[in-house]
């Protein structure tokens, strides 16, 4: 619903841009075009977006910080040659309320607390699970990629992976009728799960941290 929702907002704001761009052209209306700061729209407009389609993230939070902070200095709402002061500040709050809310209001957060674990250290892995009923694991990729296949073992109902990225990536492939709830917390990275959700079958918690890299369950 959001990602339509998300889509929608994007169609009519090029229908906008066409629609004023032609009756600019023909005379039909005598608008300024531009208005100072009109750039950090650019900035502002897909900032929104994201939010409404992947949610309040701390990447998106930052660019419409700057976004908004940039327009107000440049409409002098903010004094110019301070906004490099309070920018890097204000970023850091951002990602700590980001962080903070994410962990009070994001849900029960399941745990591994068994000692199973797959890695990537500055090289790439690739693991083919085979215990089964697979109970959940660590998956540590840094500096490195990690391809994680479940698809030949059983998942026990309520696994969970702790997955960690950090300037890597994480690779998991699940067997067809797993239900995947993922959690995440993301910073200059991203989770996505591309797997369908379902009412029935086992399902798989993923916990997945993401720092200047990503996890992609599929």
């Amino acid at each position: 619903m959001r990602e339509k929702l998300a889509n929608v907002l994007w169609g009519l704001v090029w229908i906008a841009i066409g629609v004023f761009v032609f009756g600019k052209v023909m005379g039909f209306w005598d608008i300024p075009v531009l208005f100072p700061g009109w750039w950090t729209l650019l900035i502002i407009v897909p900032s929104i977006i994201s939010m409404i389609k992947n949610g309040v993230r701390p990447v998106n939070s930052i660019f419409l910080l700057c976004g908004v902070l940039l327009l107000l200095e440049q409409n002098y709402m903010i004094e110019r040659g301070t906004l490099g002061k309070i920018l890097i500040p204000a970023i850091f709050i951002v990602i700590g309320l980001s962080i903070l809310f994410r962990s009070l209001f994001g849900g029960a957060k399941h745990h591994y607390d068994g000692t199973q674990g797959y890695s990537a250290t500055f090289a790439g892995n690739v693991v083919t699970a085979t215990e089964s009923p697979f109970t959940g694991c660590e998956a540590d990729a840094v500096f490195g990629g990690l391809d994680l296949d479940l698809r030949g073992v059983a998942i026990e109902d309520g696994a969970v992976i702790e997955a960690s990225a950090i300037f890597g990536g994480i690779d998991i492939k699940v067997p067809e009728g797993v239900n995947v709830k993922l959690r995440r917390t993301e910073l200059f990275g991203g989770a996505k799960s591309r797997v369908a959700s379902r009412n029935d079958g086992p399902v798989l918690y993923v916990n997945a941290l993401c720092m200047f890299g990503g996890v992609d369950i599929k």
